[in-house]
């Protein structure tokens, strides 16, 4: 007998069939946001029946209006080694790539995970970039060049000369927000988001800082930094530190600074100074 296998997007209907599934994660962070996953536009998520049983969910959401990530995978154990992540990652990957204002798709794994590796491989979505999401927990274990905290830039033009330089950049891939990171172009770099960002340079004028305020679990003083000097750059940390307590000021004590460590960088960081994941992989291709 051939199983019937049906794939359609979800509604908030199918909250009974979601909790069924046996998928060995406990407290899943899906089930809790549930709702604002089925009213927010920017987010969808497929589910793959057999027989009318929910036995495999995926989705995406949507970034800067043209990137669309890839996540939320999630199977029920007891239907596994049946190819059906693949099917509707594969089926997702194809509506997707008939929205013409989607220009990239892509997904981020971790380095372990083997099972959601293998989907991305037969998905047809290659490896970009490995990154290290870091928390810093204790400051005074890091190890960097000390120096004078560097100059901030408050003119938007002045921004946009720098995020310029990084759109023609082909190969850049900027972290837009915590656990996103996209290849540059124009869209991730509008004015009224921009603005708010920090900007600060070196001395020398050939290095740039940004930080911002992002919420994820946590409130985070996003850090980024493109080069991987970020231990060796005199007054980079200073800068950092001064800035993280107007955040504090702004939007609470509980504010973490976070940053996506390259491989480069992971090598050269003190661990105990750093809570750092298990690595990410960004997957991902222009159409």
């Amino acid at each position: 007998m051939i199983d019937t296998v049906q794939i359609r997007p979800l509604t908030m209907d199918d909250y009974d069939l979601l909790t069924q599934m046996e998928t060995g994660i406990e407290d899943d962070y899906i089930i809790r946001i549930w709702e604002r996953l089925m009213t927010n536009d920017e987010h969808k998520v497929y589910g793959l029946f057999v027989e009318s049983q929910l036995v495999s969910i995926a989705g995406y959401t949507i970034f800067a209006e043209q990137y669309a990530m890839l996540g939320r995978l999630r199977s029920d154990i007891r239907y596994s080694g049946n190819g059906y992540a693949t099917q509707l990652f594969k089926h997702i990957i194809k509506e997707l790539n008939q929205v013409p204002e989607i220009k990239w798709v892509g997904a981020n794994t971790q380095l372990h995970n083997y099972s959601a590796l293998r989907v991305m491989e037969k998905s047809d979505l290659p490896q970009l970039i490995t990154f290290h999401a870091s928390t810093l927990v204790k400051p005074r274990l890091l190890n960097y060049e000390k120096g004078e905290p560097w100059t901030p830039i408050t003119s938007l033009d002045e921004k946009r000369e720098w995020t310029s330089k990084f759109e023609q950049d082909s190969e850049l891939i900027f972290p837009y927000q915590a656990y996103y990171p996209f290849p540059a172009s124009s869209k991730l770099f509008k004015d009224d988001e921009i603005k708010d960002w920090y900007f600060f340079k070196n001395p020398e004028n050939d290095r740039v800082l940004i930080i911002y305020y992002d919420q994820k679990k946590y409130n985070y003083a996003h850090v980024v930094y493109l080069w991987d000097d970020l231990f060796e750059q005199p007054g980079l940390w200073e800068t950092i530190f001064e800035t993280h307590e107007l955040f504090k000021k702004e939007y609470g004590e509980d504010v973490h600074i976070r940053t996506d460590l390259t491989d480069t960088t992971r090598e050269k960081a003190v661990d105990d100074a750093f809570q750092i994941q298990d690595p990410w992989i960004l997957h991902g291709k222009w159409k």
